[in-house]
């Protein structure tokens, strides 16, 4: 099958870059060329510099707060580092990716007493009034996605970060399933950390994520137990290297320029479209597999979707036999695995959850077609 007639509906996975990113890199990569040996330094540092801005003003914190890093994992774990976690509970979303859970139990020293379920509702959200009662002293952190993996839930997390909390407990948020197709405002939010990464709903290029860190939540943390070159400074007087203040200290020390170049395209494409069509178009599209789901005898894990994230339950189905159907029919789509999401309790144990991802490209006869593929 030709390259061009697949069908990408995995944009939850790696966001499909649009031709005219790829353009974009294309003529950088041939501009530099043309200058070699002389690089294009200038304007490197300049889309670099741009990179940040556009990033920083997305969701609605100080440059000086953002740092850049080569996944969400990565700088979860140079967070989770600094943190004292120590023989207190964390209290975590049930929706947490596998990885953030692993990091909690290896990388917080001494492991943590209790890692502890956020209180959910009958319908899986978070539920405010039994949470505000698991809130004390004794808490050392609270993370949670902002839109989980595989149902593609948002969470109030708005509602959550207001709230009382002690002055030693951060609001994490892993906004990696919500940057580009949901308004993030960090001061909305009232999170001390978020991370997210560009390769998703931004369709920026690969080995590239955002940390945002609040100076309270600076205020708290250890010093940087991982530092890097562009998170260090000489000091004159000592002649010793130490940390950027704010959240510059965890920047990463050899970001790929062609991934600054190409994040900053894909951000100014997403500038044009604009959130609110964007957000409608996605809503759109989900509903289509919901309701064709629902007349195909299978089962939509939310009531409603909530974001660009579709994800069905074919009970009767194996992964295996789901992707080679897919495969066969040029539809690139997501068996989701339940260990992705460890805590989930809701999520079902057998048969196969599809998640149906589209994004700006795609269109009503994508859905049509990939539905098709599973009668």
């Amino acid at each position: 099958m030709h390259p061009a007639d697949l069908c990408y509906l995995n944009n939850a996975s790696v966001g499909l870059q649009s031709p005219a990113v790829a353009a974009r890199l294309r003529d950088w990569l041939e501009a530099e060329m043309a200058a070699y040996p002389r690089q294009r330094l200038e304007s490197a540092l300049w889309d670099g510099q741009a990179t940040r801005t556009k990033l920083s003003q997305w969701i609605g914190a100080p440059e000086t707060q953002l740092a850049f890093g080569a996944s969400t994992s990565q700088l979860m774990a140079q967070i989770i580092g600094n943190l004292d976690l120590a023989g207190r509970r964390l209290l975590v979303a049930p929706g947490e990716w596998a990885s953030n859970i692993v990091m909690l139990r290896r990388l917080g020293g001494e492991p943590p007493r209790a890692i502890e379920l956020l209180a959910t509702d009958a319908d899986g959200r978070l539920d405010m009034a039994a949470i505000a009662r698991q809130i004390d002293d004794d808490v050392a952190a609270i993370l949670t996605p902002l839109v989980t993996s595989i149902e593609g839930r948002r969470y109030a997390v708005e509602a959550l970060g207001a709230l009382p909390r002690p002055s030693h407990c951060p609001l994490i948020v892993d906004a990696a399933q919500g940057l580009g197709q949901t308004e993030i405002d960090v001061r909305r939010l009232g999170c001390d950390v978020l991370v997210a990464t560009t390769r998703k709903w931004l369709r920026g290029p690969r080995g590239m994520a955002l940390l945002y860190v609040s100076q309270p939540a600076m205020a708290m943390m250890r010093l940087n137990p991982t530092p890097e070159l562009a998170g260090l400074r000489l000091d004159p007087a000592s002649q010793r290297f130490v940390d950027l203040p704010q959240a510059r200290r965890f920047d990463a020390s050899d970001l790929s320029i062609l991934n600054q170049v190409g994040l900053t395209a894909a951000l100014n494409e997403l500038q044009q479209i604009a959130l609110q069509p964007l957000r409608d178009h996605l809503a759109a599209l989900a509903g289509q597999v919901y309701d064709i789901a629902r007349e195909q005898g299978f089962r939509p894990l939310l009531p409603h979707p909530e974001t660009g994230i579709a994800t069905i339950h074919l009970p009767d189905s194996e992964p295996l036999q789901v992707v080679q159907r897919l495969d066969a029919a040029g539809i690139v789509a997501k068996a989701c695995s339940t260990a992705a999401e460890p805590l989930n309790v809701r999520l079902p144990a057998t048969g196969t959850l599809l998640r149906i991802s589209p994004h700006w490209h795609n269109t009503s006869a994508d859905i049509d077609r990939a539905m098709a593929a599973l009668r």
